[in-house]
């Protein structure tokens, strides 16, 4: 995690999407619950460049500017991206916390000018984080710290996910 994963993913994407479909790319935890379409609406009216979108830290903060977003999830404009795969800075420091080290390239360069928080849309799964989490709320983008099954369940529940799925006779819930 803190030995140049998100660089190696980040510095790729402009390879891999070569072609200019994309305005963002995002890069979320594998403990996420990720609502695409609230995403999506929180993104529309949002520049097209420069743009660093996600959860504020710390937990209480709503300023953009202070620090860095968090690495549950956050979005880069793909701008953002290339130069994170042309410039020396990224690429040579690369071993720390992956989310306050996305943070420092971008200070560094004083990059990503459209700064974006999107509390209380993303959060903490309920009791999981003390400041950082709150109960599910219906315009949620994002929910952290999914560890257990229970809590998938309850998530998926809560968003109704689950509604037309027939359940399995091969195990009881």
């Amino acid at each position: 995690m803190n030995q140049g994963k998100t660089y190696t993913y980040l510095s790729t994407l402009p390879r891999v999407l070569s072609t200019p479909r994309y305005d963002h790319v995002m890069k979320s935890d594998d403990d996420v619950y990720l609502r695409l379409k609230p995403l999506a609406f929180s993104l529309y009216p949002l520049p097209r460049n420069d743009v660093y979108h996600g959860f504020v830290t710390p937990c209480p903060s709503m300023n953009p500017f202070v620090n860095y977003t968090s690495s549950m999830g956050f979005v880069l404009s793909c701008d953002l991206v290339k130069w994170i795969r042309r410039y020396p800075i990224p690429k040579n420091d690369t071993f720390g916390p992956e989310d306050k080290l996305v943070g420092k390239w971008l200070n560094t360069r004083k990059k990503a000018k459209n700064r974006f928080s999107n509390k209380p849309a993303i959060y903490d799964y309920p009791g999981t984080n003390g400041r950082c989490s709150h109960d599910l709320i219906p315009d949620t983008i994002a929910v952290n710290r999914l560890k257990r099954c229970d809590q998938w369940l309850h998530v998926l529940r809560f968003f109704k996910v689950t509604k037309e799925v027939e359940l399995s006779k091969l195990y009881n819930i």
